[in-house]
């Protein structure tokens, strides 16, 4: 709310965006708008938990992992991973089996449902691109090489400054 001269005025969220000079402000109404669109979806028509998501995905294109390099990946800790997954196993989405290189490591691969799941959602994130993109004067595929090299500068500096 802007009071200028005893006149309230609502500054609406489109235009606190239209006028950010950082790109960072753009960056989190993007994650957060995608996470509104992709949470309505897992609610709705899943049987997981928007926490689980990543997991989800990672394990879908990483099948066969262990535990502790999903952790790793989806920056949680083991334990987290391990209840997420028993939920899993309960509702028939994952497949728990002791590694043979690693007895007390279990290699974590989707069932038929959690493949499902997974490409379910999967194209539900296409959509979501293709809404973003289909006003654009630029292809999905030049937009995320342009996001690809902002994000690794970002991880260089980073990795440089710190």
């Amino acid at each position: 709310i802007l009071i200028y001269n005893k006149l309230i005025y609502m500054i609406e969220y489109d235009d606190i965006i239209k006028d950010s000079p950082f790109l960072v402000n753009h960056l989190i109404s993007l994650m957060k708008t995608h996470d509104f669109f992709m949470n309505k979806h897992i609610k709705k028509e899943t049987e997981i938990l928007p926490s689980q998501y990543y997991m989800l995905l990672f394990l879908y294109y990483e099948m066969g992992t262990n535990q502790s390099d999903i952790a790793k990946a989806c920056l949680m800790d083991r334990s987290g991973v391990s209840r997420a997954f028993k939920d899993f196993e309960e509702k028939g989405l994952i497949i728990r089996e002791v590694d043979e290189t690693n007895k007390r490591a279990y290699k974590i691969t989707l069932t038929e449902k959690g493949i499902e799941t997974s490409e379910f959602l999967i194209e539900k994130e296409k959509e979501w691109d293709d809404m973003l993109c289909e006003e654009l004067d630029i292809s999905r595929d030049d937009l995320l090489e342009l996001l690809t090299k902002i994000s690794l500068k970002s991880l260089e500096f980073n990795r440089n400054q710190f």
